[in-house]
């Protein structure tokens, strides 16, 4: 509190003292009217005592106040002696009201003084945290900025030197590596954006199924290999033979999982390891260890907030956006389970551990094991699959168009709906593929229209839908609620033309051979 401000005046006087003054000033008051020389009458007194339980309210409070009033009734009778005439009770009842209300007045604007601090300190408060939420969002600004952009310089820079031809074939190989893993990266970046957006507005939900704990992990695993290469980081895997079932969504535990081997390789130095281990006793647990410098101390209680990095300047060692473990301890929650980070003894290093609670009827489930992804030379063939693309986004349209011919399809591009109908009718396509998202959201109605139509004029087939919102979107649930299937961007190739493939039949006819 500022100099000067306080409940009293000479806040370094105790309370008994302050009443001590009160009391014994009004003494003092009370013999000086009673000594010979005196020219106080009682009016005087009465009007001098006021005064003094004004000071007194001032001073010393309530209490003292109330006190001198009392007393200076008390004087004021003795004053009187025998003679209490009718003017001396009226100046008695008009001292001892006046008194009272004094009191009170003080009192009432000591109280309003106190509420108008206390809401300036509040102001103060919300102040200083609103300049901080600023400081923090123009942070975090920047870091969105830089982690884009970081990404985007390697994959121009790669793309520039390839495109000159100047490379042999071994350069070339690591430039195509560098821009895949950069693009997956920037991929990463924004749908934990995504994410992240859901978990402040509360609409993450989680798929809830019996999942295998090692086959989420080992996804994980294989996930960040590219990266653990890229910086000469080993990760190892200890699993129990046994299986451990957990109840819970397989991706977002994968992402989970992939969170913290991201961000243990991220700290350790190369040449370090990443140690991921699973373990059931009353509740199935995966920790995740590295051996890098560890988390600070004084971070450590903050590790998990929204937005918040050791480091935020623009020269840290490493990267991120600093939602990645508040994520992280989202989805873990919803499913129940709690995660906790620590350093390991002697600081040589961070352990995360989470804990999912086990559920003894699901051991007892045979879980079927989630079909790898496969690259592009082991995804089945289209050899005359007639595919209708409808994209809005030349690139994109060009993109989809490359990726279906190489594997033998026959494509047909349009960028609107109309354009998409006529082609419908007068084409046949086997399959259509539409970007689901558009500035006003006809293509939507697209597959409604589709369907509507007769057989022989092209109505009823398969429809999958790009989309880059999550399929636990319930307004995407609403609007694709007549799509055969919707992939989120950006979709791998592999990943399309198996669901085509699927979608027209081709992946049933390849099995049974």
């Amino acid at each position: 509190m500022t100099r000067g401000t306080g409940p009293y005046p000479f806040p370094t006087l105790p309370g008994p003292v302050r009443q001590f003054v009160s009391i014994a000033a009004a003494v003092i008051i009370f013999f000086l009217a009673r000594s010979p020389t005196s020219v106080l009458d009682e009016g005087g007194l009465f009007l001098l005592l006021g005064i003094l339980v004004l000071g007194s309210a001032w001073f010393a409070g309530t209490g003292a106040a109330l006190a001198v009033t009392v007393l200076g009734a008390i004087f004021g009778a003795i004053s009187a002696g025998s003679t209490l005439s009718a003017a001396v009770h009226t100046h008695l009842a008009l001292f001892v009201l006046q008194g009272l209300l004094l009191t009170a007045l003080v009192a009432e604007l000591r109280r309003a003084r106190r509420a108008a601090e206390r809401e300036a300190r509040v102001a103060h408060a919300s102040r200083l945290e609103g300049e901080a939420a600023n400081r923090l969002k123009d942070e975090f600004l920047a870091t969105i900025s830089h982690e884009l952009r970081t990404p985007l310089n390697a994959v121009l820079g790669w793309v520039h030197l390839i495109r000159t031809g100047k490379l042999d074939s071994n350069t070339s190989q690591r430039g195509f590596a560098s821009i895949e893993r950069n693009v997956r990266l920037q991929a990463q970046l924004t749908s934990d954006l995504l994410d992240i957006s859901k978990a402040l507005t509360g609409k993450l939900r989680i798929d809830s199924r019996p999942v295998s704990l090692r086959a989420v992990v080992q996804e994980a695993v294989t996930s960040v290999a590219a990266a653990a290469d890229a910086k000469g980081v080993r990760v190892n895997l200890v699993a129990p033979d046994v299986g451990v079932v957990v109840r819970g969504d397989a991706d977002r535990l994968r992402q989970v999982v992939w969170h913290l081997l991201a961000n243990a390789i991220k700290f350790t130095p190369r040449g370090g390891t990443v140690q991921v281990s699973i373990d059931a006793n009353d509740a199935a647990s995966v920790t995740v260890r590295d051996n890098g410098p560890g988390i600070d101390p004084e971070f450590l209680p903050r590790i998990f907030d929204r937005f918040t990095q050791a480091d935020a300047s623009p020269t840290r060692s490493a990267g991120g956006l600093g939602v990645g473990l508040s994520l992280v301890r989202e989805i873990v929650e919803r499913h129940a389970g709690e995660i906790h980070a620590r350093n390991d003894a002697g600081d040589r290093g961070a352990v995360f551990t989470i804990r999912l609670p086990l559920h003894p009827e699901d051991q007892r489930v045979r879980v079927p094991p989630r079909p790898a992804a496969s690259n592009g030379g082991g995804s089945p063939p289209l050899t005359g699959v007639r595919v209708l693309v409808l994209d809005r986004d030349r690139d994109g349209r060009e993109l989809l168009a490359a990726v279906l011919e190489q594997r033998g399809a026959a494509v047909r591009l349009v960028e609107s709906v109309d354009e998409a109908l006529e082609v419908l009718e007068s084409w046949r396509p086997d399959v259509l593929v539409s970007d689901a998202l558009s500035p006003d959201r006809d293509a939507y109605s697209l597959v409604g229209k589709v369907h509507s139509l007769e057989s022989d004029r092209g109505g009823r087939i398969p429809a999958l839908a790009l989309t880059t919102f999550s399929r636990t979107n319930q307004e995407m649930r609403r609007l694709l609620s007549d799509v055969h299937c919707d992939l989120p961007k950006p979709v791998e190739p592999a990943v399309l033309t198996a669901e085509i493939a699927r979608l027209t039949g081709r992946e049933r006819r390849r099995a049974r051979r």
